[in-house]
């Protein structure tokens, strides 16, 4: 009996469209310089009067445009990121869903073999990336969605927490995803690319955010024409030989360039054209501002018969959890079968709630309206969509989460609310602040895995059908070094955003300075073993010198060594290599899995096993370790930039390390201190950085490195019938 393929999560559905590109007959050219695409409809707007009052008063129907980024909360990296720092962060195993424009075919690639391809000046073919998301990755915490997104996210607000913050695969494994995971996107596209028209899934809005390079949009507004016109432009196969823009009545082009920040609401139908190559990040949301557009565009998914695994993950699921938070945070009431660590803190939450609003009350006991929630007309008008929608469907199709108790109630209170609220003021709504809003978590330090719900501690999963030793290496060091920054990657030059977490605890900011942590975005992606490190067999340094000896000022790069596995610091030649090699890691500097390990098997009995401190929390993509290379494959030098991402291979960010107690090595010198080179792609590159606004998810062959929740999510869901809908 064969086993069942996993299944992947992917947006070849939307990358579809793009595969056109080698086939269409009509001119393109044509279309980007024509004067007819001259619509009115994208507004720009000064980034300083850009709030979540805005929503609140206008909704979001219309293409938004800033030209600067100041005051949207957005980070992103400077404009020296580069393609090699996005391999850093993600990891050059990564496989990617790459499209061959001209043969209409999709290929998979290491995140380093595209890299080649990207930064090559001869390309014989025409490639694109569109599908990279980078959650729980280093890269994730370079990047942070504009504030306003993040207020009204659903993933973000809706979403039960504890779920999404079990989520450790960095992958798109269906199968391993815990919540919706379309937030962050990188889009790396060379001159040429395009990408024909199409509405992105579930009718989700796109925040888009170009680093490097520039791009052109051609908008159609998503009247019921033009959904309607559309549905029969991709039921009718014609793709290659229509230009969609030119059947609709209005259609709007307009070029962004580099530091733009591009915000396209719910169902808008858009197609886009690469002149250079660009690097963008970017994100998919859906919110409470336009639930009637994204359920239109559920119902034109299913006119063109997508297939369930290419639209938005959980999409239904996602309605019923919409449902149970504006009734718990309006009415009270949960209907949330939550894990018990997690049912305390929310007694505990709304307790404290309850105290603040008796407060209040006392202190403004004249307001009668004070107490009272007002919806804005989007958010009222939407709840009653989402009811009738949820009933439209047949009791196959209405995936009740198993979190949800029991639907039947939920639906009754949700008609209590509309009832409640249907005279709400909208001006009253306008207050700036979300409705929906989970309570305020404790703090959790910087690099620590947080208990999961049933109290299982963050640890690396045992691989099906493989037994792996929990235990350290008999042969563990006894010195061990507290890695350094490299004081040259983005993160280690930027400034302290002085909006995360630790900026606003630390006391040059006027915080406690409880936490001591450095900003969260200044966490640096290649550390250094220390200048002091020593070999320990020779005990001489990086240089061959002795640590306290007088050294010459040289500018070339340590030739130490730290294995992976038993954290051994030594010279390559150092060890006798006579039965077996060592493995160089080319995606962190300084690491190898040392011979010693690998002629006794330590590199596979004990692949999984790495001391807690060393685990980065900052990725846990395990399909980030880096390619093994022979030592008897390198060349004679060393790299200095040779850098990676590696946190289950390599242990994460080593430099959070305490060092260990250390003791003297009275060996004798090495006889050959000749250095081992690296791939010259691992060198350093002038950088620049990228994101998506796509919708797909590419797959990897990378094992989950924490347990799963035992609440399940997801594809399972009740069989029960929703009679009361």
């Amino acid at each position: 009996r064969e086993r069942k393929e996993r299944k992947l999560y992917s947006d070849d559905w939307a990358m579809g469209d793009e595969e056109i590109e080698g086939y269409h007959t009509f001119n393109l050219d044509q279309k980007i310089t024509s004067d007819k695409f001259t619509g009115n409809f994208v507004k720009e707007m000064n980034d300083a009067d850009f709030s979540l009052s805005y929503f609140q008063k206008n909704g979001f129907n219309w293409p938004l445009l800033f030209k600067t980024k100041e005051k949207l909360g957005i980070v992103v990296p400077s404009q020296e990121f580069t393609i090699n720092d996005v391999r850093v962060a993600v990891g050059s195993r990564r496989m990617l869903d790459v499209m061959d424009v001209n043969t209409q075919k999709n290929v998979e690639m290491t995140m380093k073999d595209w890299q080649r391809y990207f930064e090559s000046k001869d390309k014989d073919k025409l490639l694109n990336v569109i599908s990279l998301e980078f959650s729980h990755t280093k890269l994730e915490n370079i990047v942070q969605a504009p504030t306003v997104v993040r207020q009204i996210d659903w993933v973000e607000n809706v979403w039960p927490r504890h779920l999404k913050e079990s989520q450790t695969e960095a992958t798109n494994v269906l199968e391993d995803m815990m919540y919706p995971k379309v937030q962050k996107y990188c889009l790396m596209s060379v001159s040429g690319c395009y990408t024909d028209f199409h509405i992105d899934f579930g009718g989700t809005s796109v925040w888009y955010h170009i680093l490097k390079g520039s791009k052109v949009f051609w908008l159609i507004p998503p009247t019921e024409s033009n959904l309607q016109l559309y549905e029969q432009w991709v039921l009718s196969g014609k793709q290659g030989d229509v230009f969609f823009g030119d059947t609709v009545e209005k259609c709007e082009r307009i070029n962004l360039f580099a530091g733009y920040t591009f915000f396209i609401p719910t169902g808008w139908i858009h197609a886009v054209y690469t002149p250079e190559d660009s690097l963008v990040f970017g994100g998919n949301f859906l919110h409470s501002y336009g639930i009637e557009k994204q359920l239109r565009v559920a119902q034109v998914e299913d006119t063109t018969h997508v297939p369930q695994k290419f639209r938005y993950p959980f999409f239904t699921e996602m309605l019923w959890y919409v449902l149970e938070r504006y009734v718990h945070v309006l009415l009270r009431r949960t209907h949330l079968a939550l894990p018990p660590s997690e049912h305390e803190k929310l007694l505990l939450a709304l307790k404290e709630e309850n105290n603040m609003e008796n407060n209040n009350m006392t202190n403004d006991s004249s307001d009668p309206e004070s107490k009272h929630i007002h919806l804005t007309r989007y958010e009222l008008h939407g709840l009653k969509a989402i009811v009738m929608y949820l009933h439209s469907l047949p009791n196959s199709r209405k995936s009740v989460p198993d979190l949800v108790a029991d639907p039947v109630p939920l639906i009754q209170d949700v008609k209590t609310l509309v009832e409640v609220h249907r005279f709400d003021r909208p001006e009253l709504a306008m207050t700036c602040k979300p409705v929906l809003e989970w309570w305020q978590r404790e703090p959790v330090r910087f690099g620590v895995k947080r208990v999961s719900s049933e109290g299982q501690c963050g640890g690396a999963k045992k691989p099906r059908g493989e037994t792996v030793n929990r235990a350290p290496p008999p042969n563990l060091a006894k010195i061990r070094y507290r890695r350094t920054k490299c004081r040259m990657c983005v993160p280690c030059t930027r400034e302290d955003c002085r909006t995360c977490t630790f900026c606003i605890d630390m006391t040059r900011y006027g915080g406690s300075g409880v936490l001591k942590q450095r900003c969260k975005f200044k966490k640096c992606l290649k550390p250094l073993l220390p200048e002091r490190a020593v070999c320990f067999v020779c005990n001489l340094d990086g240089h061959m010198f002795y640590v306290h000896d007088k050294k010459p000022k040289d500018d070339s790069p340590s030739i130490l060594m730290e294995c992976s596995i038993c954290f051994k610091v030594s010279h390559p030649d150092c060890l006798d290599s006579s039965n077996a090699e060592g493995l160089v890691h080319d995606d962190f500097p300084m690491s190898w899995d040392c011979p010693e390990c690998v002629s006794e098997g330590y590199d596979k009995e004990y692949k999984n096993t790495r001391v807690t401190g060393r685990i980065s929390a900052v990725s846990s993509d395990s399909s980030c370790t880096g390619a093994n290379v022979r030592k008897s494959e390198l060349d004679d030098t060393v790299k200095h930039e040779d850098d990676g991402c590696d946190d289950s291979k390599e242990g994460g960010d080593h430099y959070n390390d305490e060092s260990l107690a250390t003791d003297e090595a009275n060996n004798p010198h090495c006889t050959n201190s000749s250095p081992i080179k690296s791939d010259p792609l691992d060198a350093s590159h002038a950088v620049e950085g990228g994101g998506a606004c796509s919708n797909a998810f590419s797959a990897s062959d990378s094992a989950s490195l924490m347990p799963k929740p035992l609440s399940v999510v997801g594809p399972t869901t009740k069989a029960q019938e929703v009679t009361a809908m």
